[in-house]
């Protein structure tokens, strides 16, 4: 499989370009600057983009779609409860998703979790069930914030112990910013992360 991180802009944002090695087909999550590095990333390597994925709709994840979709036809894809926020900032969702649906990237298969608690329609991407691309969901060492909009650290608590812990330790887990560091497994976090440790809402709730 072939798959980079590429680091952008000034608040430590990563976007993630994946695609299948056969078929050359490729996917971009979140590319919110610098646009044109990142096709240029795909196509010196050989890969077209298919599909823009979503992990949430804050403009630090969101501000290059349009520019992208434009410059390679590829396919925007969100949750459906994200889809709201994307229109507000003139982004078509072209293909709206649900948890455990699944997109295939040539012979790839990316499943969809939803994850909400940094926003409603948060998602994480589970990559050919080897890479977990977590958005602002989860950080390496820490998770997102809940303060912001339609946050919630009910709900977010809830996706970290349901959705995200059950995983597999050895799944590498790959986030939106570069807080803690560049990846992680769900085994170490589940060790080390705060976040993943808590027992109770009221743990959860009273990190800092």
């Amino acid at each position: 499989m072939y798959f980079k991180q590429i680091p952008l802009g000034q608040m430590g944002n990563y976007s993630y370009l994946f695609g299948c090695e056969k078929t050359k087909e490729a996917a971009v999550v979140d590319p919110a600057f610098e646009v044109d590095r990142i096709i240029k990333a795909a196509n010196s390597d050989g890969y077209k983009i298919k599909y823009i994925f979503t992990t949430h709709g804050h403009f630090d994840h969101t501000g290059g779609h349009i520019e992208t979709a434009s410059k390679t036809g590829a396919k925007i894809i969100a949750h459906k409860k994200e889809t709201g926020s994307l229109k507000r900032n003139s982004i078509t969702v072209d293909i709206e998703v649900n948890d455990g649906d699944e997109i295939n990237v040539g012979n790839i298969t990316v499943k969809i979790i939803h994850t909400p608690g940094h926003t409603k329609g948060g998602i994480c991407l589970l990559v050919d069930d080897k890479k977990l691309i977590t958005g602002d969901t989860l950080f390496v060492g820490d998770c997102g914030r809940t303060d912001l909009g339609d946050g919630s650290s009910k709900e977010l608590f809830n996706s970290i112990n349901e959705k995200l812990k059950t995983l597999p330790d050895n799944i590498e887990v790959y986030s939106g910013h570069g807080y803690g560091g560049a990846y992680s497994t769900i085994g170490q976090e589940k060790k080390t992360n705060p976040a993943m440790k808590c027992k109770t809402l009221e743990e959860f709730e009273a990190l800092p």
